[in-house]
């Protein structure tokens, strides 16, 4: 049989010739598909920074409790963020993270200083800030007066243990970040009676400032004397947490002890 003088064969042959070219060409395409999917993929893993990570930033790392979360302030900014826009105008190059907990005691922050995530913010961090023992103290927002001088000393004995811990789990992680270890106020220096509260806050910061000095690059910073003339002024509506002007002060006392710290002094 023919059809137009050639032979069927021929034909056929033709047809088969480019059905082999059809699949070929669909499967190179179909390769190169695959191949750029691969590759594009293995870029996307390897651009993206692992978890805990900060690129060439220079990271300044929040702990504690709710002093270091903002609570009571009315824009939610705390000392936190009032010194992370001071840094970030002198130096464009700086992260920060605030892992700070409301009513996180002494013995919840070594907890949270274990978790891997953590550890590897500890290793990664320039500047360390922590506030820690208000909660220990009094005990979530009650006054002393009801507590006897026996549980007074064993609640103190108990911080003093938790923060030796916590400072030491710290340097493991980072031998040379300066840590700034805030020190602690009395909420309740407007009461009549505030001679019990404030002995006793005057102790736990006595604590403080013995066990700092048992390592090295621990600045204390003092903030009991912006709230004891004064309290009202610079306290929260719950008398308990800084307000807006409570936390100005306690961040520019940071700043200073950082820019001192920073050159040297």
């Amino acid at each position: 049989m023919k059809i137009k003088g050639q032979p069927v064969w021929v034909l056929f042959s033709i047809i088969t010739v480019v059905c082999l070219c059809l699949l070929l060409t669909g499967f190179l395409i179909a390769l190169k598909d695959s191949s750029g999917a691969s590759s594009s993929s293995s870029v996307e893993k390897s651009a993206t920074p692992e978890k805990g990570t900060t690129g060439n930033k220079t990271l300044f790392l929040a702990l504690g409790d709710s002093l270091t979360r903002g609570t009571g302030d009315s824009s939610g900014q705390g000392y936190v963020s009032r010194v992370r826009q001071t840094l970030q105008k002198n130096e464009t190059s700086v992260n920060v993270v605030n892992l700070g907990i409301k009513g996180q005691t002494s013995h919840q922050l070594r907890a949270q200083i274990k978790q891997r995530r953590i550890g590897q913010l500890l290793k990664e961090a320039k500047r360390i800030s922590i506030t820690i023992g208000g909660n220990d103290l009094f005990r979530k927002g009650d006054s002393l007066e009801t507590l006897d001088n026996q549980q007074a000393i064993q609640a103190r004995q108990a911080y003093e243990s938790n923060l030796r811990r916590i400072l030491s789990t710290i340097r493991k992680q980072n031998r040379d970040a300066p840590i700034f270890l805030l020190g602690l106020y009395n909420p309740f220096g407007a009461l009549s009676d505030n001679k019990k509260t404030s002995a006793e806050v005057i102790k736990w910061n006595d604590s403080l400032q013995t066990i700092a000095q048992e390592f090295d690059q621990i600045v204390v910073v003092p903030i009991y004397d912006i709230f004891q003339l004064n309290p009202k002024a610079y306290l929260y509506s719950d008398d308990f947490h800084p307000n807006d002007k409570g936390y100005d002060y306690i961040a520019e006392r940071l700043l200073q002890a950082m820019d001192q710290k920073k050159k040297g002094g």
